[in-house]
């Protein structure tokens, strides 16, 4: 009898702890697209305002960034001021490999990817101006996934409980 107690309970916890798991890929991906958004908005304030170089942008960025992205930055602001000839954006999608080995979501290194492609802008305002425009794609899409993420943890939350319950009763 024990026995089933045990199995029961390892049962509930293995699904409660599976739906508690699809939740935080949800959450985990919210923060990492969350994370960019301020690496985007330094930037903008550092083109804006400030008129830095771009290595030096790089460079004092991943010195606030956690990682997996202050290695990416200070390894391609390292690159950048090697004057290779190589364009920012270059060595932006060369250096994308090091984030593709970390735990961000595929969607996020998509961002990450595309956010390079800002770089390629010809003067201040232009860069800038895609910058806003790519800023305003994050907030849409972060909003997006934080209302899936609302509708859908309770779901999956009840339905893995319920998933449980039901192995339970069928098995035991």
């Amino acid at each position: 009898m024990w026995q089933k107690l045990v199995a029961g309970t390892c049962v509930m916890t293995g699904a409660v702890g599976f739906g508690l798991a699809l939740c935080g890929e949800l959450s985990s991906e919210i923060s990492h697209l969350k994370k960019q958004k301020e690496l985007l908005l330094y930037v903008i304030g550092e083109i804006t305002y400030l008129h830095r170089p771009a290595s030096e942008i790089l460079h004092m960025a991943a010195e606030r960034m956690g990682e997996p992205y202050a290695a990416f930055l200070s390894s391609t602001s390292a690159q950048l001021e090697e004057r290779t000839g190589r364009t920012l954006a270059e060595l932006w999608n060369e250096n994308i490999a090091c984030l593709k080995e970390s735990d961000i979501p595929k969607e996020a290194l998509r961002y990450m990817v595309r956010m390079g492609a800002c770089f390629g802008c010809e003067g201040d305002k232009m860069q800038i101006e895609y910058f806003r425009l790519f800023e305003r794609e994050l907030d849409e899409r972060i909003s997006v996934l934080s209302a899936k993420r609302s509708e859908n943890s309770r779901l999956i939350s009840a339905l893995s409980a319920l998933t449980g319950v039901l192995c339970i009763v069928l098995f035991l």
